[in-house]
């Protein structure tokens, strides 16, 4: 989902008196297609018709606003298993970190408040009461109010610096835990910058 790439840096995230980063996205639309996919895997444009939600960067500031509708022909029910891996480019190509994370079953949590997404993404969602059943059922639209996602990070463990992109997938499975033919692959490359 499409700015889960933007969580999955959140949830690197453990407030701390640690050293501060900004993520400055390198792509202006935000997201960029996977590379080398099979013709099953589809991009952000895939999942949600776009048309109608924009996104903007000032100041590694990331604005958002619109509507966005599931696009995705997955079943109503189907069990959503998203997961998460930051990649840091080195010398002649990426390589995988430690950094990496799967949510079995996305749906269920979508609008629980203690979740990191609900802070940055779903509590933006007006219409939330409308559409927590659907989760990314087919023609579900999701109503946003204008928001912004400010990239500044305290991360403990080991330093960040240089190019990175987090992968996320996204994979219908179904009442028998079968998974479908068509997936969703998303990436948001950038790089972190010390802040202090």
């Amino acid at each position: 989902m499409y700015p889960y790439a933007v969580f999955f840096i959140i949830l690197l995230v453990r407030q701390s008196s640690a050293l501060k980063y900004l993520f400055v996205p390198e792509n202006d639309e935000f997201f960029s297609d996977c590379s080398k996919q099979p013709d099953n895997v589809l991009n952000i444009n895939g999942l949600f018709d776009m048309s109608n939600f924009t996104i903007m960067q000032k100041d590694g500031v990331i604005q958002m606003s619109g509507n966005s509708t599931v696009i995705w022909q997955i079943h109503p029910g189907d069990r959503i298993q998203v997961s998460f891996q930051l990649f840091r480019f080195d010398r002649i190509g990426w390589f995988q970190t430690p950094f990496s994370m799967t949510v079995f079953n996305i749906c269920p949590i979508l609008y629980d408040e203690p979740q990191y997404w609900y802070k940055y993404w779903t509590k933006n969602i007006i219409n939330k009461e409308d559409v927590k059943d659907k989760c990314v059922s087919p023609g579900t639209q999701l109503i946003h109010k204008p928001f912004e996602l400010n990239l500044v990070f305290e991360l403990t463990g080991l330093p960040l610096n240089g190019r990175y992109k987090n992968i996320v997938t996204v994979k219908p499975f179904s009442a028998k835990n079968v998974m479908r033919k068509t997936n969703i692959c998303i990436e948001v490359e950038g790089q972190f910058e010390r802040l202090n």
